[in-house]
This record gives C-alpha cells, structure tokens and sequence, in this order.
C-alpha cells in the first residue's frame, strides 16, 4: 500500500473556477490540501461542460493542481462523445507511470462517473501503485440510459456498461453514491454492506465575498425596491429540469394578482421554448431569462431575491434520491426553496425550509409562490436559516472531504 498522501481524483468533467460549473473535485481537493494531503484532478482537456478549451496539461486552478488529458473534441451525445470517453480512460492508464512521476503516487484512486468507462482506468492505476480504489457513483448507470434516454436493455452499450457497473461494485475499494437511497440496488448487483458509503452533494461555506454584480441582480433589486417578491431558478435549462412549469406558474400568478416576478439563469436545449412560453402568456414584465453567469454572480444574485425554485420532471430514476447542487446553494443562502421534485428523499422537508410540491403542476407551484408571498419577510428569513443551518450540518465540503480521508484510512489499514 503506498504511505502517500496523495489522492487522484479522475473525473471525466470536472469543473472549478473558470473551468466548468460541477466544482466538486475542486471543492475537496482544496480540503483535502488543508488537512495536509495533495490531490490531482485527472480530467478531459476537451469535453461539453467546459467553460473554454483547455490546452492539455497540467494547469494550477486557485490552488489545485489539474492535469487536462488531450481527448478528442466531440458534439452532440453520438459516437464522438464515446470515442472521447474511451481515449481518456485509455490514455490514464498509459500515462500512469508519468503521471506518477509528476505528482507522486496516489494513496487513494477516485473514479467520478458521469460516466463509468473511467473505472477501467481507476480500478489498473490502483492496483499497479497498490492504492485504494474508490467508485463514486454520480449517475446510476446503465439505469441512466434505459430509464432517462429510453435506450433498449438489450442495446450493445447498456449490456457493456451494466458488466462495467456490476464489476466496479465487485472490485472498488469502496463505492460513495451521491445519492441516498442507493444500497438495495447497488447490493443487488454485487457490493457488499461494508463498502457501500454516502457522501452527497456539498456546499462551500467559507463564502469568498469578492462577488460580482449582474444584470440579473440589478433587475431583482428594482423588483423588490417595488415590492414585489422575487423568485429565482439558476441552473440547466433542459428538458428533465421542467422549468417551463415555473413560467406556467407566473401565467397563474398574474391572473390571481399576485406580485411575483421570476428570474431564470442558465443555458439549455429549452431556453428558446422557455422565451417563447413568455412571450405566450405576455411576462415579459415579471419573468426574464439570462445566460448562465459565473458562480460568485450567481451568489450575488441570491442575496437580492426572496425564494429559490428547483424542479425536476418525474422519472422513476428519482426513486433513489437526489443531490442537486442548486439546492444547496439555495440554502447556503438563506432561500426558502420551492422544492418542485418527486424523489426517494427530500431535503426541503427534511431541513423545514420551505415547500415540496409535485413535479410539473403549475397550480401547486402557484400556489406555493402565493403562500411565500403573503409571509412577512421575517418569517421567510427565519425559514430560510433553518435550510442554512441544515446544508451546513450534512453538506459541508469541511466534513465530506474528512468522510473521504476516513475511507482512506479504514480500506487501507
């Protein structure tokens, strides 16, 4: 076993400051640096989540040392994206030795699964520097592509990706599902109790304050300066995201002359049906849609605002839980939520921090925006520091980053 303190955290699309939106990998490595280990994020110079394109290489991002592994660019979810996943699994485990020489070898061998291929990778580089293996399951594959994407059982990918997903539950170290309501599944297909381990979604609360402004908070403060109550939703505008109930929702709003107005941040296949749902219903006064802005303007922005909406159309694939980051962020915040998804878990609920409501249904939404805004203002303050309270109690990156070194230390000793 190595004596390192070193942690590669392989993640096909990791994000950070200036890289990309899922910052996790970035989040605990920074922990992680603080508790005296090092961690390399092993990601893909070319994938759809980046912010810009990165030159492959080993970049320093505020701190975190990344190496960007040269893969091809691709379009679209076709055979570009698979030849990307597989160049990036097969180039790690040819680079193992350099990248061994560059950073040291690994104590513990993460292995993100946006998408799973990158297990192969985690499960050799492991075994050859006799480090522990962690599978951290994101998305329940290949579940994802029967349930969400309607592809056959019988599909030659999803047959190669339930062999990859039953062989990473047999051979990992230990397997982090993000998700909660996971361990019958993941028991059934060949984990056993002991290395089944959940650390979710987290949130930074050591908030940095140079926070930047946006057109987005400039028009929630002259809303609010009127004295109407503002509801916001910061995220994917894609189909499973279901926004559009939101803008059904305002529809409602203004024929029960309730004084909301909703502001919509992000970027997605839907934005363009999202505008002309708008312009249907004639909103253009109390909804308005912007371009995804960068994290801190996004944090900004929740200070000038009244109310968080997530929403998630309904998939039996939710019967597992969900760890949305949005969520989180929500919270940190001191937003009550909207809590518009049906899931096997619910957070909302569970911190006493604003409203759960079945997925889809304007009526209820409407209904919920009505009931925010006719509380006074402290009383959805004092709502809202409750979900604070609670994301800081179990969604601190502090303690996920201290759950993940006691990994290192119970599989390893």
């Amino acid at each position: 076993m190595s004596d390192s303190r070193t942690i590669w955290f392989i993640h096909p699309y990791a994000g950070g400051p200036g890289v990309g939106r899922y910052d996790r990998p970035y989040h605990l490595a920074r922990h992680w640096q603080a508790m005296g280990w090092r961690c390399i994020v092993l990601t893909s110079s070319e994938h759809h989540l980046l912010d810009s394109p990165r030159s492959p290489g080993v970049a320093n991002i505020e701190g975190v040392t990344y190496e960007f592994i040269r893969t091809p660019a691709y379009q679209g979810n076709g055979l570009g994206r698979i030849v990307n996943m597989i160049t990036f699994t097969a180039k790690l485990v040819q680079q193992g030795s350099a990248l061994a020489a560059r950073h040291g070898r690994p104590r513990m061998v993460i292995a993100s699964s946006p998408h799973p291929y990158c297990y192969l990778a985690a499960e050799r580089l492991a075994r050859r520097f006799a480090s522990c293996c962690v599978f951290e399951v994101r998305d329940l594959w290949p579940l994802s592509l029967i349930e969400l994407a309607g592809v056959s059982s019988s599909h030659p990918l999803v047959r190669i990706t339930e062999w990859l997903e039953r062989r990473a539950y047999r051979s990992a170290d230990a397997v982090v599902s993000l998700l909660p309501c996971t361990r019958e599944y993941m028991f059934a297909r060949g984990l056993s109790e002991p290395r089944w381990h959940y650390i979710p979604n987290g949130v930074e609360t050591a908030q940095n304050d140079c926070l930047v402004d946006s057109e987005a908070a400039v028009l929630a403060r002259k809303w609010r300066a009127a004295g109407r109550t503002v509801v916001v939703y910061a995220g994917a505008l894609g189909r499973p995201n279901h926004v559009e109930s939101l803008v059904r929702a305002m529809a409602l709003q203004r024929l029960a002359g309730t004084d909301t107005g909703a502001i919509i941040i992000g970027r997605g296949e839907m934005k363009l049906q999202l505008l002309a749902l708008i312009e249907q219903f004639g909103l253009e006064d109390r909804v308005t849609v912007f371009e995804q802005i960068p994290k801190r303007a996004v944090l900004a922005l929740f200070r000038q605002v009244d109310i968080g909406f997530i929403s998630l159309r309904p998939e039996p694939l939710f019967r597992f839980g969900v760890s949305p980051n949005k969520l989180f962020d929500y919270m940190l915040a001191g937003l009550p939520v909207l809590f518009a998804v049906q899931a096997g878990n619910d957070p909302v609920s569970d911190a006493a921090c604003g409203y759960s409501v079945n997925s889809g249904q304007p009526g209820a939404i409407s209904e919920a925006l009505t009931e925010f805004a006719s509380m006074p203002t402290a009383a959805r303050r004092e709502m809202g520091q409750r979900g604070r309270s609670w994301v800081e109690q179990h969604h601190s990156y502090a303690r996920l980053a201290r759950d993940y070194l006691a990994l290192a230390g119970t599989v390893t000793s």
